[in-house]
């Protein structure tokens, strides 16, 4: 089947705009750039993300719109015609999926903790002078990718870590 990526984009700025929300204000409430909303609206993307599943959301459209639109069908919307905020519980699955204990954690953060294969998790904790932190680290693969090559890519990543205050 071939997927209409342009179709869908142009799909989601007029939900958007219907609704009179400003490209800006998706960005800042799904937690991307603006630059990446303008790919989605312009068909310059290949595959559903957790950022086209949160944006069709936000416009209040339920998880099968996005394929219907691909497929040349229009969206269903949600039965409650306003946007779940983003920090709720809800996930913007598919399937919907809700996992309390990830709840507090955003929407992006806790479908990309359900995607791909699972190559390892660890939790790591440090005693500074000022207490604990803790880091809990999942590690997921592309569907197909071979483990062996995705452990390579992931041998180079590199994190820097700051608090919102700074």
């Amino acid at each position: 089947m071939t997927r209409d990526w342009a179709r869908l984009g142009e799909a989601l700025k007029s939900a958007r705009v219907a609704r009179g929300i400003e490209q800006q204000e998706v960005a800042q409430t799904i937690g991307v750039k603006r630059g990446a909303l303008n790919n989605i609206e312009h068909g310059r993307i290949a595959r559903v993300t957790t950022t086209v599943l949160a944006y069709a959301r936000l416009v209040g459209w339920t998880g099968k719109s996005i394929d219907l639109v691909l497929g040349g069908g229009d969206p269903v919307l949600a039965d409650d015609p306003t946007p779940a905020p983003v920090a709720s519980a809800e996930t913007f699955t598919r399937e919907s999926a809700v996992d309390p204990v990830a709840s507090d954690l955003s929407l992006l953060v806790q479908q990309a903790l359900r995607e791909g294969p699972l190559l390892d998790s660890r939790v790591t904790e440090l005693t500074t002078p000022a207490g604990r932190v803790r880091a809990t680290i999942v590690i997921r693969g592309e569907e197909g990718l071979p483990e062996e090559e995705l452990l390579a890519a992931l041998r180079s990543l590199k994190i820097d870590v700051t608090s919102d205050g700074e």
